[in-house]
């Protein structure tokens, strides 16, 4: 069956209307205090406003109405995708997985016929997708993507029976039905939990979603970077993660499981406990090997949440040429320094004890690192060096205009740096780089021809935790405007665009790429930032700020450039 122009735009009309009656950027969710507990949904609970319960298919429908009733039944999440699967012929029905990608829109789709007859091209510009294991890809402005279906006739009604394996969503409807929950690892030394968010649609059971995830691993731009109490191949042996009366009930397959090792045992179910702990449903965690339940150890505590690394309050900046730590608007030189006579620095950073130090001699492009009672030394040069960023391990670290990653031992005076394996740099201008408190993942600033983007690598370490490489990064935020990003927190940071003319709005984001924007400044031309938005400062017009509920409050004109330690 041949369908005209006229046909097939009438198709594309009717399926804009389906999927983009609420169309816009995603929403921005503020994320900031202590850690967000998300109710598990239940039938008497759950009161959603996007459409739970689409229409299955019309009698006598036409093979166009049946794609796009199909495409609309994707907000009908409940009893896995019931709805939509009414539209599919018995076969696919079986086989189809909804869950392996959920597409998210940018603009309006476009529905239609190709030259083979029952045959439909859907023709979609991408804002994000996210994976079977709930790991979400922002794309870039013009991604574009196409799904190809195929029909045919049972019993006299057109089905489909060929369709990728994907939902396609709204940015309304995705804000709506799916929800960010923090899986939890640890970094490689098992001294820090390092979060891992993942999105899944709220139904009943999400318990399920997030232990299935876990025991997946970390997100590819994680592996290596961060461990998992599980061994490979450990997988649940029950098709469900119940709930009951606040217990949620973990039965596993383990292989070469050791019941003894106690110390595997509690990790294991620490690693379960704080991710299922966000669920406002669960209070406890029953994990069981084997169908029987594993043995914890005396004296064995539920796991405390997890703590923020703090970074001390006072920051280091420059006046008159000269390092000075600055706090409360009160400036004082650092003690034991040498002098900086025939040196012109720029971005001054510190590590957390303020023992070591860094800066950029504009002069020479030059990355030199100063301690107290100890010559300065010129580590290595470069175009455009980053403001230097020290990690927990003693590394200080830049990037530069050429796509180029290097770390150096602050305290190794004779030491060579170390080049960061990042391939995926290559192209890219590096405009900001901060290694996160605790030292397990790497937040960049990018530029590429005009366009901004913000991203978290992983970072591999050796034994000595010398770093190898940034792991293939996840783009938290696709063409954005922004120069510089700093950590507030272990997971959440602060970006904004440098050097501009008019008033910019700074945006906080969470490692799970939602944001919220911060009170408008003109002219900034630095941001630093310690723990939380309590402590975020600016510098405009030559002079530092501090942002103070809605309003940024002039700091006095005397300090420039500052950074907290990191």
């Amino acid at each position: 069956m041949s369908r005209g122009p006229r046909s097939a735009a009438a198709a594309t009309a009717v399926l804009a209307l389906a999927l983009t009656a609420a169309l816009g950027g995603c929403g921005a969710i503020p994320r900031s205090g202590p850690v967000h507990r998300h109710a598990e949904p239940t039938p008497a609970t759950a009161q959603p406003t996007y459409d739970a319960d689409p229409a299955g298919p019309a009698e006598d429908a036409s093979p166009e109405q049946v794609v796009q009733g199909f495409l609309a039944a994707g907000t009908g999440v409940g009893d896995d995708y019931s709805v939509a699967r009414e539209y599919l012929t018995p076969e696919l029905a079986g086989t189809w997985h909804p869950d392996a990608r959920t597409i998210v829109l940018r603009g309006d789709p476009a529905l239609v016929p190709r030259l083979e007859d029952h045959e439909y091209r859907l023709n979609l510009e991408v804002d994000s997708v996210v994976n079977g294991t709930g790991v979400i890809e922002r794309k870039p402005a013009g991604a574009t993507e196409v799904l190809d279906f195929g029909l045919t006739q049972v019993d006299g009604q057109w089905r489909i029976a060929e369709a990728p394996d994907a939902t396609v969503l709204t940015p309304a409807d995705f804000e709506k039905i799916f929800e960010p929950h923090d899986l939890y690892f640890t970094d490689q030394d098992l001294s820090d939990e390092v979060v891992d968010p993942r999105w899944f649609p709220e139904r009943v059971p999400v318990s399920t979603s997030i232990v299935r995830a876990l025991l997946d691993g970390p997100a590819p731009y994680l592996r290596g970077a961060v461990t998992t109490s599980f061994p490979v191949g450990t997988t649940l042996a029950r098709s469900a993660v119940p709930v009951q009366d606040g217990t949620a009930t973990v039965e596993l397959s383990v292989p070469d499981f050791d019941p003894a090792n106690i110390e595997i045992n509690r990790r294991m179910h620490d690693q379960l406990a704080l991710s299922l702990g966000n669920l406002t449903s669960v209070q406890d965690v029953e994990l069981r090997v084997d169908g029987a339940p594993v043995e914890l150890g005396a004296g064995w505590t539920d796991p405390a949440p997890e703590q923020e690394i703090a970074v001390p309050s006072r920051q280091i900046g420059l006046r008159e040429g000269e390092l000075v730590f600055y706090q409360g608007g009160q400036a004082d030189p650092v003690d034991g320094l040498p002098s900086l006579d025939g040196y012109r620095p720029a971005s001054p950073a510190m590590d957390t004890a303020a023992d070591d130090f860094a800066f950029v001699d504009t002069g020479t492009g030059a990355l030199v690192t100063l301690a107290r009672d100890e010559d300065l030394v010129v580590r290595y040069s470069g175009t455009g060096l980053t403001r230097p960023s020290f990690d927990e391990h003693g590394w200080v670290w830049t990037g530069d205009s050429a796509g180029t990653v290097r770390a150096v031992r602050a305290r190794s005076r004779g030491a060579d740096p170390v080049r960061v394996e990042a391939p995926w740099l290559a192209a890219r201008t590096v405009t900001s780089l901060r290694i996160s408190r605790g030292g397990a993942r790497a937040l960049v600033v990018t530029q590429q021809d005009g366009v901004s983007q913000l991203w978290l690598a992983g970072i591999v370490r050796d034994a000595d935790g010398t770093p190898l490489r940034l792991n293939d990064p996840y783009r938290v935020a696709a063409d954005v405007d922004a120069d510089a990003a700093v950590w507030l927190s272990d997971q959440e940071f602060v970006a904004a665009p440098l050097d501009e003319p008019g008033s910019v709005r700074p945006r906080v984001y969470d490692v799970s790429g939602q944001y919220r924007e911060l009170p408008g400044l003109a002219g900034i031309t630095g941001i630093s930032g310690g723990n939380g938005t309590s402590a975020v400062y600016a510098m405009a017009g030559g002079t530092l700020h501090m942002l103070t509920g809605n309003a940024w409050a002039p700091q006095g004109a005397d300090v420039r450039d500052t950074a907290f330690a990191g």
